[in-house]
């Protein structure tokens, strides 16, 4: 049945294709994207010409025939359970920075929403160029693991877990379906409120807590150094679970048992059995927590609010890379609850000269090539949370990426400010 779907699918976008090709004429513009153009868009094909799509045939994405439908094993695939979240028209400052210098195209539609010009059908490509990073193996071992097991709602309503942000790109991708949201979307889609340019969501637990696991960067051009945790009722802190998907996934299983039923816990065990042997049989390790802690520990130069650390390169010999801030980290969240709780902007700016001198600091230690010192502060007010501290994080955290050449989580970090908001939806909160 799928594949006669497929088939009547592939000749309907042959036929429409050859038609477009049939149709255009030496008068119109050449696609200034040349051969690297993948748009499908009949608008787009009309409007421009292709030379080199003749004949239109394009190779099949290839898709997994055991289900059609959204993964959901232990978890659901797509955005169920989170309201949908507006993204505000963004200013002209910010769109131009994310153009050639990142490697990304936008093409300006009706109002300021923007949209990828197209969609390479590499996925692996199309994930990068939508979420300006890579994804490691494990993320598309684990869709390949969900996809051979295929259980419905396995944690219950309470305890469902919802593979989202890359994987629902990716479910898109394999379906050959539009992606519902708008590529700047995307990006802060499912960014909770403390979360880092660093962290990125791929998996959602319970919305009422914002309970949420993703992978860690230390670098856009690096793969995760780990795969974490964090709960957004309960603060900023991010915990490290492991080193892949499978090990992280595996914890929360045995996390899940101790809280359910007879009945969920014989079903969470023999799902939690079929995930280590998969991923033994595919030679993947599944660590214990503590030795991914330990190995974090090693690398971090600094704790950061978030406590999981920051890593920046140190010379050996020098020592050049990172100076620490002089002040603690309790003085320093005292400075910011002051600067958050100021009756008035005189107040405000008052208790504030404490922050401005580390600031100073800073550009002092940015002269000198120590630039884990910016990012370390900028991090940490980003952590404490409050919309006064947003242009102090703007100019600590662009001038660190810039400095580091992490220039992509800036694009990400200007994108989450301009539409920072809790997701947790807890009604019982105090």
């Amino acid at each position: 049945m799928m594949n006669s779907k497929l088939e009547s699918a592939k000749r309907k976008r042959v036929k429409t294709e050859e038609e477009y090709s049939d149709e255009h004429s030496e008068h119109k513009p050449l696609c200034k994207y040349g051969e690297t153009c993948y748009q499908k868009n009949s608008y787009h094909l009309q409007k421009f010409r292709h030379p080199h799509r003749d004949p239109l045939v394009k190779p099949e994405l290839e898709l997994q025939e055991k289900s059609d439908e959204s993964i959901t094993c232990l978890m659901s695939s797509g955005s169920t359970g989170m309201k949908e979240q507006e993204t505000p028209a963004e200013s002209n400052s910010t769109s131009s920075s994310v153009t050639a210098e990142h490697g990304i195209d936008y093409q300006e539609s009706k109002g300021d929403d923007r949209e990828l010009v197209h969609s390479p059908l590499d996925v692996k490509e199309n994930i990068k160029q939508k979420f300006l990073v890579e994804m490691p193996d494990d993320f598309y071992q684990f869709w390949t693991f969900c996809q051979s097991i295929c259980q419905q709602n396995t944690l219950g309503k309470r305890e469902k877990f919802e593979l989202v942000g890359p994987f629902e790109l990716l479910d898109q991708t394999q379906k050959e379906s539009k992606p519902k949201d708008k590529s700047d979307h995307l990006l802060t889609q499912w960014q909770f409120y403390y979360d880092p340019p660093e962290f990125q969501t791929i998996m959602v637990g319970d919305l009422s807590k914002g309970y949420h696991i993703g992978y860690f960067r230390d670098a856009p051009n690096e793969m995760p150094a780990f795969v974490g945790s964090n709960t957004e009722s309960e603060g900023c802190v991010l915990t490290p679970m492991s080193d892949n998907l499978f090990s992280a996934v595996g914890q929360l299983i045995s996390m899940t048992v101790k809280k359910v039923d007879p009945f969920k816990k014989s079903q969470l065990t023999s799902l939690k059995k079929q995930l280590e042997d998969w991923a033994n049989k595919n030679g993947i390790l599944i660590e214990p927590q503590n030795q991914i802690l330990e190995k974090r520990k090693k690398l971090m130069v600094a704790k950061t609010f978030y406590e999981c650390g920051i890593v920046v390169p140190v010379s050996k010999k020098t020592k050049v890379g990172y100076r620490k801030i002089p002040e603690t980290n309790a003085n320093i969240k005292k400075m910011c609850k002051k600067i958050v709780e100021s009756q008035n902007l005189v107040e405000q700016n008052r208790n504030s000269d404490a922050i401005q001198e580390l600031v100073t600091y800073v550009q002092y230690a940015n002269d000198e090539s120590d630039y884990g010192m910016g990012l370390e502060l900028g991090l940490d007010l980003l952590a404490f949370g409050g919309e006064v501290f947003h242009p102090i994080i703007l100019h600590l955290l662009g001038v660190a990426y810039e400095l580091l050449e992490r220039k992509e989580f800036f694009v990400i970090l200007k994108k989450h400010l301009n539409n920072r908001r809790r997701l947790a939806t807890a009604e019982n909160e105090n």
